[in-house]
């Protein structure tokens, strides 16, 4: 028998690497016992570190997936490069985005990751491959002494490889050795580029400090398979769904089945769907790779009546279906899929707008860096980001090319919450055209199943090449991905969006500072709300001042943006960058003395355009069809940056200002007429309702009497209300209450507005600052006064039970006395430190009380986040008694 064909499977045109959940023959992990050491000065070859015996006194244990800096910091090679100025101080590290490794960089060396292990036993007819799923960016494999893969093959982030060893296993030579050699990216000319991704590999544009070793390393998970004489891998459910009454979808199954050996074989592939079996026999050739098909011509029991069909949040249920194929008496590999039908077209205006299950969907979301910097990814993490997404009705997650492919934890929360994907394939054009299409092919095959993924972007504000665009169309039509693609993000010009894909980059404000009135004037076609913004966004976000307290020492807190570790917490250009952020602060709302005033302040302009640029996309649908902000989330501690949630899974009150956007029924105050609106984003009407609007002062005084309108919307409807009476005599600021309530008188939604007598007028000139992008306004609103306002300390009860899941918190905050506790702030703090717990998931947070009103809301803490043990609950405001 020829039991050792096809060594080197990762040349293949498809790879067979590992099942989508699970499979029958034994996955054996390679997670721990892992050494890491240098290149530079060792003398041994990889045949002698792949050898038993070798002594490796001195290396650094690590586990994998790890990159080589991550396991030096571990081992207390170099400081925590999360905090202060730590990074500067690692060898390597270079300010700014670079393409280049730097000469004097101890990662222009390879390095070698070293493991010992015992093979699984295995019977005659089994083989066994060894896979790595991730590794960055080229390596040399060696086993047990003998060199089964080069730097020649094995290169590229985003691929994943598969070796046959089974002739080192029947070896019987245990432990073996599997040693591997890194080669970083970024050993390119020393020489001036013009783009921000050569490599297909991670880039990090300005989101964050480069890590000094490019993210070398593996990445991924590195195992052991047993397998047959055929293997099977890349599951695939292809669903059609009947439109528009979803009555019945008709599935179209396939798996890769691989003759692993050099001889023709015939074999039986079965597949088991709710219940039912049903096979067919498959005669493959020596060393055949072929996809295998059932489809519901054929086989009765992919024809499925009344599907239960998977919607994104909070339009629908997130329902999921198992199948498994299998081969008799051998592999067998499941995956999970769901039945939906998600699809985009460009309208007449030329803008792209999104379907689902055959009804329109206005996308609100964001752009999403990769969890972390490092690459320390955990599923954690991931829920806490996502789940961060679900809870504000935020539909889309854009994952940028300049980050990773993301990961299958990644898409399966967002399956499991009802999360969108949109899957960009590179920042920029790579010059090793082959490879930068292996990765995506790679990519393709692994992410296909999965519900959530909705769209293909090409690249970041760029075109691909003719050949990457052609491959990249060429390879979604070949794996059959049934997901649309436009090749580029889109413009600052909206006169571009029928030639990149109808949308564009955004407002020209998104990277510094737009107030919440910005996206509300007509007149501003550009940035106004209207079509869809790849990369829209407010400017600046501050993190919560308990991340401000862990990023950085106490001495570089104050004053606020001035410091150096302030200034490398922000983006890549500096603090500077943010000029404008402060310009505005001072101008509207006074210039803070101290870091608590700063926060309270920034605080309040976050929530304020975070909750103005949602409402207003909200108030203008379908002539504006969706935003995904710039950006959702940070993959390091940022001080000031583009996040919605932060590092340390704590949430902006820009998140709490989106959150109160998106609330899917929901009265809103409309910045450029004055007028009140409702809309209702579900697909079912919402009758009976009534809105009330009510104005007050800065001493908490009803100012006039409360305007009402009864309201019956239909499905994902807007509608007027009426225009708020603003009595000409009323100061600045002046407080807006809205409340809508349904028929019965319960309420549905609120909105809590403060606004000035000279009105926020975004203005039409463009001013270039550095890279970013400020508008000068016509006019802009004073809230000075806001610093005026009586002190105030509200009173708050906390209950607190423990489940399975976690902790659930009920709070009642009351404000007992007769002025406004203005932006109420809630944090529910852990033990011994005191610090906000992150993630915690607030029903709603930075609301105001008006005078006597107490306000319930709740919240959980994933038992990840705190195992044992009640938090407490820290309550601050704007307007607090110091």
């Amino acid at each position: 028998m020829h039991r050792f064909f096809c060594v080197l499977f990762a040349l293949s045109a498809v790879l067979c690497a590992v099942p989508a959940v699970a499979d029958e023959y034994p996955v054996v992990p390679l997670r721990d016992n892992w050494r890491l050491h240098t290149a530079d000065g060792l003398a041994a070859d990889g045949a002698a570190l792949s050898s038993p015996g070798f002594d490796t006194t001195g290396w650094h244990p690590t586990t994998v997936p790890k990159t080589v800096l991550s396991a030096l910091v571990d081992n207390g090679v170099y400081p925590d490069p999360y905090f202060g100025v730590n990074m500067k101080s690692i060898p390597g590290y270079q300010d700014g985005a670079w393409l280049r490794m730097a000469d004097d960089s101890p990662f222009r060396s390879s390095w070698w990751f070293r493991t010992e292990f015992t093979g699984p036993a295995i019977s005659e007819n089994e083989q066994v491959t060894l896979h790595f799923d991730g590794l960055n960016y080229k390596a040399n494999i060696w086993l047990d002494g003998e060199k089964i893969a080069g730097e020649d093959t094995v290169q590229g982030m985003f691929r994943r490889f598969e070796f046959n060893v089974t002739k080192q296993v029947l070896n019987n030579l245990n432990p073996h050795v599997l040693a591997v050699e890194i080669i970083p990216p970024g050993l390119v000319p020393d020489k001036k580029y013009g783009t921000k991704q050569i490599e297909a590999t991670t880039g990090w544009d300005d989101h964050n400090p480069q890590p000094p070793d490019g993210n070398m390393g593996l990445w991924q998970p590195v195992y052991l398979r047993v397998q047959g004489a055929v293997s099977l891998c890349n599951p695939y459910v292809e669903t059609k769904l009947a439109l528009p009454g979803l009555e019945e979808a008709r599935l179209t199954a396939s798996v890769f089945a691989r003759n692993n050996t050099p001889d023709p074989v015939t074999t039986t592939v079965s597949v088991l769907f709710q219940d039912l079996a049903f096979a067919q026999e498959v005669s493959l050739a020596g060393g055949e790779t072929r996809e295998v098909f059932f489809r519901p011509e054929e086989w009765g029991a992919l024809v499925v009546k009344n599907p239960r069909v998977w919607w994104p949040h909070p339009l629908g249920p997130q329902e999921l279906y198992d199948i498994e194929f299998g081969l008799i008496l051998g592999d067998k590999v499941r995956t999970r899929f769901g039945i939906r039908e998600i699809t985009t077209a460009i309208d007449d205006d030329n803008w792209r707008y999104y379907m689902v299950n055959g009804r329109r969907v206005l996308i609100r979301g964001g752009a999403w860096m990769t969890t972390d910097m490092l690459l320390n990814l955990s599923r954690d993490r991931y829920e806490t980001l996502i789940r961060y997404a679900r809870e504000a009705n935020l539909n889309m997650l854009r994952s940028e090319g300049f980050s990773i492919r993301e990961t299958e934890d990644f898409y399966s929360l967002c399956d499991e919450l009802g999360v969108m994907a949109t899957q960009q394939l590179f920042g920029r054009s790579i010059p090793d055209e082959s490879l930068a299409l292996a990765c995506v092919e790679d990519t393709l095959l692994r992410v296909r199943n999965h519900p959530s993924l909705a769209h293909f972007l090409g690249h970041d504000e760029t075109f691909p090449t003719p050949a990457l665009d052609e491959g990249y169309r060429g390879l979604i039509e070949k794996h059959r991905v049934n997901r649309t693609y436009q090749p580029h993000s889109g413009t600052f010009n909206i006169m571009t969006r029928k030639k990149t894909g109808g949308t564009r980059t955004g407002t020209r404000e998104l990277w510094t500072y737009a107030s919440p009135a910005h996206y509300y004037f007509t007149e501003r076609k550009q940035d106004v709300a209207w079509g869809f913004a790849q990369s829209g966004g407010i400017g600046g976000i501050l993190a919560p001042r308990d991340s401000l307290r862990q990023m950085m020492p106490a001495d570089q807190l104050w004053p606020a943006m001035k410091t150096e570790a302030w200034s490398l917490h922000t983006v890549t250009q500096g603090a500077e960058y943010f000029n404008v952020v402060l310009q505005m602060m001072d101008a509207q709302y006074g210039a803070p003395a101290d870091l608590e005033a700063f926060c309270n302040r920034l605080y309040a302009m976050n929530y304020n355009s975070a909750r103005g640029m949602f409402e207003a996309f909200g108030k203008n649908r379908y002539a504006a069809t969706g935003i995904t902000t710039w950006k959702y989330n940070a993959a390091w501690p940022a001080a000031l940056t583009w996040q919605y949630v932060d590092w340390y899974g704590r949430a902006t009150a820009a998140y709490y200002g989106a959150k109160k956007a998106c609330a899917p029924v929901h009265a809103l105050y409309a910045h450029n007429d004055g007028e009140v609106y409702v809309t209702n984003s579900f697909y079912e009407p919402k009758e009976g309702l009534k809105v009330i609007a009510a104005l007050y002062g800065t001493d908490g005084a009803p100012v006039g009497n409360a305007q009402e309108a009864a309201v019956d919307l239909g499905a994902d409807e807007v509608k007027k209300a009426f225009a708020v009476e603003v009595p000409e005599s009323l100061g600045s600021p002046r407080f807006l209450k809205l409340e809508l309530r349904d028929a019965a008188g319960a309420l549905v939604s609120d909105n809590f507005y403060w606004l000035s007598a000279t009105p926020d007028i975004p203005g039409r000139d463009l001013e270039m600052l550095g890279g970013g992008f400020k508008v000068e306004p016509k006019s802009m609103a004073d809230f000075k006064a806001l610093a005026d306002l009586p002190k105030v300390t509200p009173a708050a009860e906390l209950k607190q039970t423990r489940d399975a899941e976690g902790l659930r918190l009920e709070a009642a905050v009351s404000n007992p006395s007769p002025h406004v506790a203005f932006l109420v702030q809630l944090a529910a703090t852990a033990p011994g430190t005191g610090l906000e717990i992150g993630p915690t998931y607030w029903s709603e947070n930075y609301f105001s009380l008006l005078p006597g009103e107490t306000r319930a809301v709740t919240a959980f803490v994933p038992a990840y986040a705190l195992p044992k043990g009640e938090a407490a609950l820290r309550v601050t405001n704007y307007n607090a008694a110091q």
